[in-house]
């Protein structure tokens, strides 16, 4: 995995423009509600930030559909470029007036955050060997950045005011959109028009459909959201009346458990290039189900010990799935495919938390705990009970010998990235 960002000199320019992304996105856009809540005094409209960024991804197939249309570093340049701009936007708001010019902000984020326009260019950029690890260091960066991110914009906003924390975040935008700019990258060809807009809207879920080894990972992705999102208000139940913490204790387990994500995003690649997507991600619910189960006890080192296994756990997922993702699906299916995943787990997921916030008056925390730790068993048992064999790889342009970076073949070609011209490359890959 390291040796990855030491001999892909734009995978690595691309691993530190995510890593000021990262920053700046999750540094900004949580520190915008608390500037709401500042102006005006209301709690529900600091929570509708929250509601803002969302929106967006239910029209995630329409953006996928957009991506798999262009190509995808100019678009992200562009997009980079305007949220420098309109992040700036913020330096005009100067009273409660001036929220809507918050809420803009936070609609862009959300859009974003919902366009696949990034993982669809990762399939252009790497080479499909190279998948699995460069999803875990991109998932590692990320959760890393999230524990220190948060508290960095707000004491930014605290200290400095609304007007510091635009800079920042356009500041962020713009190193990123440099180091993109640095990046070049043999684009696969954008798809043409001519298939009906509903039906080339809707490709994804079709393609996930008939893939059954993306089918059955995804259903999994989805059984586990449609319950998990309990934890959302369970924990808050749990630090209360199972710890006799207060509110604020939250805080420090959701760092805990952003410390064991960072340590799961670094373990994940290795495990899923080694074993393979499913018992990978198997892995990884079976990590989360012991940690949820840790946390039915009243006790805090078991709480602390679970909180941080949920933490590791949850890279095993996404590295597993995305990878999959990556491989499997063609380069100008991979905007709609990673819309049509996200999509439907962002709806599971949203559910269960509305359920959650609906529950926890009727339901002993406890229960719902051991709920969580039951779902996410049985999605480890439903991966691991009946082998599906993985799909054909669905080459890329990086795979080609004469790609940028591409790696050396051994003499006599023993171990050559596959040639999509060839037909000797049209065979399933073998199941694991």
């Amino acid at each position: 995995m390291w040796k990855l960002l030491r001999t892909d000199k734009r995978f690595r320019r691309l691993f530190i423009g995510e890593s000021f992304s990262s920053f700046g996105d999750s540094a900004v856009y949580l520190s915008l509600a608390i500037w709401i809540k500042d102006l005006t005094g209301s709690d529900a409209a600091a929570g509708v930030v929250f509601l803002i960024i969302t929106a967006p991804g239910l029209a995630a197939p329409l953006l996928g559909h957009w991506v798999d249309r262009v190509r995808r570093r100019p678009l992200l340049l562009r997009m980079y470029a305007v949220m420098a701009v309109l992040v700036l936007s913020l330096l005009f708001v100067d009273g409660s007036g001036d929220v809507w010019i918050i809420y803009l902000v936070t609609l862009a984020y959300g859009v974003l955050f919902a366009t696949p326009a990034r993982p669809a260019l990762l399939k252009d950029l790497l080479a499909s060997e190279n998948a699995a690890e460069a999803r875990s260091l991109l998932i590692t960066v990320r959760e890393g950045v999230r524990i220190v991110s948060p508290v960095a914009g707000a004491g930014v906003y605290t200290a400095f005011g609304g007007g510091a924390l635009a800079v920042l975040g356009s500041a962020t935008f713009v190193v990123a959109a440099l180091v993109l700019w640095s990046i070049q990258v043999v684009e696969s060809e954008p798809e043409p028009a001519g298939e009906p807009f509903a039906r080339s809207v809707t490709a994804g879920f079709r393609f996930v459909r008939t893939v059954p080894f993306l089918l059955r990972l995804t259903l999994a992705m989805v059984g586990f959201l449609a319950v998990v999102g309990l934890l959302e208000t369970a924990v808050f139940a749990a630090v209360d009346q199972g710890l006799g913490q207060g509110a604020a204790f939250v805080g420090v387990i959701a760092s805990l458990q952003g410390a064991g994500s960072v340590l799961g995003g670094i373990l994940a690649g290795l495990l899923v290039k080694r074993v393979g997507e499913f018992r990978g991600s198997a892995a990884g619910y079976g990590l989360i189900a012991v940690g949820l189960v840790l946390c039915v006890w009243r006790e805090l080192p078991l709480f602390v010990l679970g909180s941080m296994l949920v933490g590791v756990g949850l890279p095993f997922l996404m590295v597993a799935l995305s990878t999959a993702l990556h491989l499997y699906a063609p380069a100008r299916m991979q905007g709609r495919v990673n819309a049509a995943v996200s999509s439907v787990c962002d709806l599971f997921q949203t559910l269960s938390i509305a359920a959650g916030a609906a529950l926890i008056g009727l339901i002993d925390y406890r229960i719902m705990y051991a709920l969580m730790g039951v779902a996410a068993l049985m999605c480890a048992m439903s991966l691991l009970m009946r082998r599906i064999a993985a799909p054909q790889v669905s080459h890329s342009v990086a795979d080609a010998p004469d790609a940028p970076d591409a790696p050396e073949a051994p003499a006599g070609g023993a171990g050559a990235p596959p040639d999509p011209s060839d037909p000797a490359d049209e065979e399933l890959r073998p199941a694991r």
